[in-house]
Order: structure tokens, then sequence, then C-alpha cells
């Protein structure tokens, strides 16, 4: 372990009774720290008061089915531990009890509802113990997905969404079904004639068990499974994912495939943030801006099926790394388009910052503040509008980012935290992605596409037999995986055995990770600004109802 990450530790260790650490390790840019489960809170409220910033919360049945044993998984970034490639801190308990890390730490709850509903776990001192993934008027399943214990209906299906109680308030109720074609989400807002005194959302409508169906199933198989997590962050999603299967699987992805994986994505950030940038001046009915924004993103697109087959640029990225090059013409394409591509964003932008009906309707509106965002862990354009610097590629660099220098991303930040900040955000990171292409293009890497991810699992499984008994049955190979995506950092967990066979899979999208930042954004505002709002958050429902 290296010397910036032991002192990280003591730090922890300090925060313990004498010796209750377990164990610690580092590996793959993650330092895993074991404690007992009543050290649990108490280790991660100290890694946090030294630094770390909560990222997510998983958990793993850890007995034979059905399973009253259970490890919980907490994640933490610690960017300052050995600067300046930054770790996250994976602590990690087993047992049958836990108190809630949500108690203290605000950003933990839905991860920790998450993990009530999944396994049936009563975790002490949570704050809202209401089911989150599951809905009772809907229809329960017989069994909690993970561990396999009888699930037990709630005795009433009643959500109870209460008010704040100010005098003359009502409720207007949205969805869960809408208009057109947007997926499922009801919306409960409390207001005093149209200001907007509280919001509450309810999702998971269309929870899909996307982690469920994955266990049994070779890790390699599943990439269609993965890339349609969140649609236009399939790339993003992908990464990650095979990240953590080759940590898992002790698999070295080749120079080129990792800057061929980065080029994916970001051209998937330009298209992406060009949705979102046209679809806020769409919601302030400014559709000259829009239509231009919207023409720029399909020839993206189609890009996109030029460079890799697939307009969401799906099929390209595999474990090992990538199944196809883009040779030295298909370079040639892309650096003419993005180009072009520049030239005419230039022009947009004048038009649409230079519309005062516009800059009316952005600027002061949907703001969250600093110290909520910091508070619920917000990420990606949504933190960096508040002057939060959250950028995986920088913190923990990972794929071609940690083969360059830390300084190889530049990382936009404003101020105000307003939908103004967030067009800002996201079109200064459109020009840092066409930048970042342009750089991994001219810098490309000769050598190999992808990795012998079968001699790898093997050399893994051999490795896992050292010095254990083969009478005992060997503990699942872990891998923890992160990539940027659009909207900002996702995180994934694996346990594999030793043939490359899924255990567990545990994912985190930014979108689950920020749709508590809509609730306190829209606050103070009037309801016909609520499209606007989210729009400039653009939150995916299908990323967040895994």
């Amino acid at each position: 372990m290296e010397t910036e990450s032991r002192k990280f530790i003591q730090t922890v260790e300090r925060a313990l009774a004498p010796h209750r650490i377990k164990e610690s390790i580092e590996r793959d840019g993650c330092i895993f720290v074991e404690v007992a489960p009543a050290d649990l809170v108490s280790a991660c409220t100290a890694s946090m008061s030294s630094g770390a910033i909560f990222d997510s919360a998983f958990v793993s049945a850890a007995g034979p089915i059905p399973s009253d044993t259970f490890t919980l998984y907490y994640l933490l970034r610690a960017p300052a531990v050995s600067h300046p490639m930054g770790r996250m801190l994976v602590i990690h308990a087993t047992g049958k009890t836990f108190s809630a890390l949500s108690s203290s730490v605000n950003a933990a709850l839905w991860d920790e509802r998450k993990i009530m509903d999944l396994t049936g776990l009563k975790l002490a001192g949570i704050p809202d113990s209401r089911p989150l993934i599951f809905h009772a008027e809907s229809g329960m399943p017989h069994a909690h997905p993970v561990g396999g214990r009888h699930l037990t209906p709630p005795a009433s299906t009643d959500y109870p969404m209460p008010g704040t109680g100010a005098h003359g308030e009502f409720e207007v109720s949205v969805g869960p079904v809408h208009a057109g074609i947007i997926e499922p989400g009801h919306f409960r807002f409390h207001v005093v004639g149209e200001q907007i005194n509280k919001l509450e959302a309810r999702l998971f409508y269309m929870h899909r068990g996307i982690e469920k169906a994955a266990e049994g199933q070779a890790a390699s198989a599943i990439m269609p499974l993965i890339e349609q997590i969140s649609g236009d962050e399939s790339a993003a999603n992908s990464i990650a994912y095979c990240t953590a299967v080759e940590r898992a699987l002790g698999i070295s992805v080749p120079p080129r495939a990792e800057s061929i994986r980065a080029i994916f994505g970001e051209l998937e950030r330009i298209y992406s943030h060009l949705a979102d940038l046209g679809g806020m001046p769409t919601d302030v009915g400014f559709y000259l801006s829009a239509s231009r924004f919207a023409a720029m993103r399909e020839d993206m697109m189609r890009l996109n099926q030029r460079v890799s087959q697939s307009r969401f640029l799906r099929g390209r990225i595999i474990v090992g790394g990538v199944n196809a090059d883009i040779d030295h013409q298909m370079q040639g394409i892309i650096k003419h388009a993005l180009a072009d591509f520049l030239q005419r964003l230039d022009n947009v932008e004048r038009l649409t910052l230079g519309n005062s009906t516009f800059l009316d309707r952005v600027f002061l509106t949907g703001v969250v503040s600093k110290r909520t965002a910091l508070d619920l862990a917000v990420v990606g354009p949504a933190a960096r509008a508040g002057e939060i610097s959250c950028d995986l590629r920088r913190a923990l660099p990972y794929s071609a980012y940690a083969l360059t220098t830390v300084n190889a991303v530049n990382e936009p930040l404003e101020k105000n935290s307003d939908v103004l900040s967030r067009f800002n955000v996201k079109l200064a990171e459109v020009k840092e992605s066409a930048r970042l292409i342009r750089w991994l293009i001219e810098h490309m890497p000769a050598g190999p596409l992808n990795a012998d991810a079968v001699e790898a699992a093997a050399h893994s499984a051999h490795a896992g037999k050292t010095g254990a008994s083969s009478s005992r049955a060997k503990p699942p190979l872990l891998g923890v995986g992160w990539a940027e995506a659009p909207r900002g950092g996702c995180t994934f967990l694996v346990e594999l055995n030793s043939k490359g066979v899924i255990k567990r899979l545990a994912g985190r999208t930014a979108s689950f990770r920020n749709w508590r930042s809509a609730e306190k954004a829209v606050l103070g505002n009037i309801v016909p600004d609520f499209p606007l709002i989210n729009k400039s958050l653009n939150l995916s429902y299908a990323g967040t109802d895994m």
C-alpha cells in the first residue's frame, strides 16, 4: 500500500477502537477496508471527515440462499489520496444487522432504501423506511432479489407524501403516466399559488431487475444489457462495467483499446449534451436555437453510426477492450467532422446567449445551493454548475485518462448553480470533448485491440488457489469500475466466480444520485418552470430504475 493511502487508513483507524480494521489492501485504484458491522458507519464518517466523498452503497448476499447474512459495501471517492491519482475507498462489512449511514449522511438515503428493498434488512436509524423500488399498489415479488428471503408485503399500499403545512398550500400531482413518450415518474408538488414549497419525486415504476438478471451469466455475455441501462449513456456504463470485470479478473486492457473507449465516451458526451442544450431553448420557446442544436445532434449521431455502426455507440466496447479499430481513414473523418461542428457550435452559442428572452428565463432559475449539492453528493454538470469539482476523468483517472497526465481534462466550473450555469457547463464540456477526441487521435498508440479474457480469467482463478485449501469455497472475485458519463459519475461493483460468471452485479448511475437535487432545484420557483429546470438536469428514468 502506498504511503499516502496508509496515512488515510490510519485516520480511519483512529476513529475506531484499537485493532478494529480487519484488513486493508490497495489494488486497481481502490483501497478495500474490511471492518465489523458495528464499525461500518464510524469508518465511513471518519473517512468523510478526512475528505472522502460518498459515492455509492451496494449489498451482496454472503451466505447460502436464502441468506440472512450480507456484505454491505460503502464506496467513497478519496481524490486526495496519492496525488495526483485518487482512490475509490471501499469500506465493507459482513453480518446480519447494520445501522444506516444515512442517519448522518443524507446522500446515502436512496442507496440504503434500495438495499432494504433488495434484501429485507432493516437498517437501524434510517430516516425514511418507505419502499423505494417496489410499489405495493402494483404488486410485490415473492422474495427479496438479493439473498432470496421471503418478502412480506406491507400492510398498506399507502405511500405518504406530506407537504410543508404552509397556510393555503395545495397539491399538484403529475404522472406517473405522462403525455407523449416520456418514461413514468410521479411528481407531487406542494404549492402556494404557483410557487413551489416542496416537490417529491417517486420513480422506479419501470424497475427492470437488471442486477438480478445478470446473476449466473457470463460477465462478457451481458453487454447488450449494460448498454441499455440508460440508452444515451451506453458507452460510459459499458466502460465502467467492463473496468469492474477486468479488475476482478486481472485483465490488462491494451492502450489502443483504452484510447478508442475514451473516444467513444467523448462522442457520447457531445451528442448527449447537445440534446440538453437544445432542450433548454425548447422549454422557453426559443425554437430557432433549439432546431440548430437538434440538427447538430443528428449530425453527431450519424458520425457515431459511421464510427461504430451504432448511433448510440453500442456493440464495440467489450470485456478486455474493443472489438473494432478506428483506423487512420476514420480518424481523419472524425477530425474533419469535429472542425465543422465546432464552427457551427460557435454560431449557435452566440445566437442563444445573445437572446435576452432566453437569458431572462434561465438566469437564477432552478438554483441548487452548493451546500445542498454537497449534502446530496451531486455529480456531473449539475455539481460543476455550483463550483464543485467532481469529474472522475480528473479525480479518479480511468481508461486512457489514466495513461495521460491528469491535466489532460479541463473541468469547467460555474458559480450560480442555475439553469444558465448548467447550460454553460455543458456547452464548455462539448468543446472540451471535441478537443480531447482530437488529442486522443493524434496520440493514438499502436497495438492490439483487446486482451485474452479467457486466459486472464484462468490466471486469476489459479492465483486465487494459492495457499488455500481445495475443500474450502473460494471467495468471489471482486471488481469496482467507474466512468464519467454525460450526466456524471457512474459506478459498478461485480462479484465473479473464477470462471467469470456473475454472482452479484450492482450499479449506480448519475441519475440515481442526482434525482433528489431536482426536488431542491424547483423550490421557490413557479410550476411552469419545472420542465425547464428538469431539462437542465436531464435525468434518466431508466438509468435510475435498474
